[in-house]
């Protein structure tokens, strides 16, 4: 293990750029997330979005690494947008009076998978980012959050129900859903490898804080992996 940051605030949510280079992530500064931009070989960060309203969420990079979307508040109403790496808003992807968040999008950059709450409890929809249509893909779940797209086509995401969470996947379509985790305590952050046959996930089972654990896509040989000092959440898998 590498120690990338040393903030004296909270530092959280790290994203890999799909190029390898660069990871983007949240930190708190003067008491609210903004959002930093870290050049690996340097090591050096830039804030790229200090705006009222950052989600805590994070930001999602778009397949080509030139853009990155998240939710802003505008207007007092949390929507989605896509900033450049300069922290320049581009595009407003949802405009609707619910909360949307946590945006992941295709392997091509054609659709984002979100969260949102427009149908009451947080679910997920699909958008076509060309024609603009928006589907709803999940009906039988109580709390779905952080959703993430395979290479392969599938989405990752995290259920709570009667008070645990676990990991499921899902078709874009809303076809073929499958429960992957099924263990006491919380799975939560599921992250894709590269080539859609790993899934790394953060999990608290073993008692005593969270650690990284990875599974097969189809979730068999679920194992740890982490035995850090501190809890261990929200992985990120690097392209390469």
């Amino acid at each position: 293990a590498e120690r990338l940051t040393s903030f004296s605030n909270i530092t959280l949510l790290p994203k890999w750029s799909p190029t390898g280079d660069r990871i983007v992530f949240t930190s708190y500064t003067d008491e609210k997330p903004m959002l930093y931009l870290m050049d690996i070989a340097s090591g050096k960060n830039r804030i790229i979005s200090g705006k009222d309203g950052l989600n805590v969420a994070g930001a999602s990079w778009e397949p080509k690494g030139r853009e990155l979307a998240l939710t802003l508040r505008k207007s007092g109403n949390s929507d989605i947008f896509t900033i450049d790496t300069e922290g320049k808003v581009l595009e407003q992807l949802t405009t609707h009076w619910a909360i949307d968040t946590s945006p992941a999008f295709s392997p091509d950059g054609t659709r984002m998978v979100f969260v949102s709450n427009r149908s009451g409890n947080p679910q997920l929809y699909v958008k076509d980012l060309e024609t603009g249509n928006e589907e709803r893909i999940t009906f039988d779940l109580k709390y779905c959050t952080s959703p993430v797209w395979s290479q392969t086509g599938r989405i990752a995401f995290s259920v709570m129900e009667d008070g645990d969470i676990d990991i499921y996947s899902i078709n874009p379509d809303g076809s073929n859903l499958k429960k992957l985790t099924d263990s006491s305590g919380n799975n939560e952050d599921p992250c894709w490898s590269p080539d859609g046959r790993y899934i790394v996930f953060s999990s608290n089972r073993d008692g005593g804080g969270y650690n990284l654990y990875i599974m097969n896509s189809n979730g068999q040989n679920q194992r740890r992996i982490t035995f850090l000092k501190g809890e261990s959440t929200a992985p990120s898998w690097s392209p390469f």
